[in-house]
């Protein structure tokens, strides 16, 4: 066992559903979350994009408030009040001064319990999100990341982007909506975290009565199969730059083995001193973006490298890439890198508890991955036990690039990349 940190509480509410604070001296701030244990993965094919467009109608307005009024109330004390979608959450939060702990409560509650989803705000913003599709578009930095979860989850649950597609947007009806926050915002399936300034019991007092109303029970989340693997997956389109992403599936977020996971994304791409930063940035000059991504989720994970550069000076870049995943694999990390890696990762945990908003993350991650919260000496301890034999068999197991996807966007044809990686 481990000693629990004495400043987080846990208390189940009387719907069911479980809040989480943590009290930390010296702000005055606190940081409130509402955590939907779902997200884009657990659309249908009909509803594509249903998560993303619940998560804007939530800001719409409620039986006592119109859209006006919910941004009016959190500005008028200073707050900040917002709101994401990912694959498997959905998440609202606000962040406030203590002395307004109540009042952001109360707006989330509203938000989360008592949307009404008015037609002409739907159809409003229904165009805000077609509008940010379009943005999204113009944009393969971003566009990258959901080409490679298509290539390597294709016709699988996490293969479809988080914002939908014009016409499945086009399609979303409110009853849909509808459906999608009663399942998505089941008490089953909530979580509330906290950070900062705060009294836990009063916390609990306040959630327990603003929270009474979410729909009740755990509802089913749809099954959906986990798709197959396309090698390539590109899009020739007229760009300054060619943008890319190379990688295959890793471990789920519960699997210990994320640990040296992510000490390998370290080494290879995760910081300024990792081979590819300095081979292809820093040596050579050959291009402004090239790193690594390591992620997980309920039953899948993701290990890419993910960068961009012009199309003159792509091939090299490429060739560059795989001479350095290949060396990695035949060489392995040496001394220094492991000890280096080790203590980037440690000191990347410990720092992220210095904020109040991060911390409420972290409070909610550790709950929706592990089922409890581990301390950061747990944490720690966890780091150092990891040996260099462990992260060899994890470079053998993820960097395993026969199983990988090649996802790219701009003006290159799929010849000149199997070329690279195949020859």
């Amino acid at each position: 066992m481990f000693p629990q940190n004495e400043a987080i509480t846990t208390t189940r509410l009387p719907n069911g559903v479980l809040l989480i604070s943590e009290t930390m001296p010296g702000v005055e701030s606190v940081s409130l979350g509402v955590w939907a244990d779902a997200g884009s993965e657990d659309e249908g094919p009909e509803e594509f994009g249903a998560a993303h467009f619940l998560e804007h109608m939530l800001f719409k307005g409620t039986g006592t408030r119109d859209a006006f009024a919910l941004a009016e109330a959190i500005e008028d004390v200073g707050g900040q009040l917002n709101a994401y979608t990912e694959r498997e959450t959905t998440h609202l939060f606000c962040r406030i001064l203590s002395e307004h702990l109540p009042i952001g409560v109360e707006l989330l509650a509203d938000m989360a319990c008592h949307s009404t989803f008015p037609d002409e705000e739907l159809q409003r913003e229904r165009q805000v999100i077609m509008e940010e599709i379009y943005k999204y578009e113009a944009l393969p930095e971003e566009r990258i990341q959901d080409l490679m979860m298509e290539g390597l989850w294709h016709d699988g649950m996490l293969g479809h982007p988080i914002l939908g597609t014009e016409e499945s947007v086009a399609a979303l009806t409110r009853d849909d909506l509808l459906a999608c926050w009663r399942r998505h915002f089941a008490t089953g399936r909530v979580l509330i975290t906290a950070a900062g300034k705060l009294e836990h019991a009063q916390l609990v007092e306040l959630a327990s009565n603003a929270f009474a109303e979410l729909p009740a029970g755990t509802a089913s989340l749809p099954a959906f199969p986990r798709g197959s693997r396309l090698p390539y997956l590109i899009e020739e389109e007229e760009q300054d730059q060619v943008t890319f992403s190379w990688g295959g599936r890793s471990f789920p977020a519960r699997d210990e083995r994320n640990f040296a996971l992510a000490m390998v994304d370290a080494v290879l791409g995760g910081s300024t001193t990792s081979r590819l930063f300095q081979e292809v940035r820093e040596k050579r000059g050959l291009a402004y973006d090239v790193a690594t991504c390591s992620m997980g989720f309920r039953d899948d994970g993701l290990f890419s490298i993910t960068g961009a550069c012009s199309p003159r000076t792509f091939a090299e870049v490429l060739a560059l890439v795989r001479r350095e995943v290949d060396a990695l694999r035949a060489e392995g990390i040496s001394a220094k890198e492991f000890t280096r890696a080790k203590e980037q990762l440690k000191a990347s945990l410990a720092l992220s508890l210095e904020s109040s908003a991060e911390r409420m993350r972290i409070l909610a991650t550790h709950q929706l991955t592990w089922g409890q919260i581990y301390p950061l000496g747990y944490l720690i301890e966890r780091i150092n036990q990891v040996t260099q034999d462990d992260l060899a068999q994890v470079i053998d197991e993820v960097l395993d690039t026969s199983r990988w996807c090649f996802a790219a966007i701009g003006p290159i044809e799929q010849a000149t990349i199997s070329g690279i990686l195949e020859g």
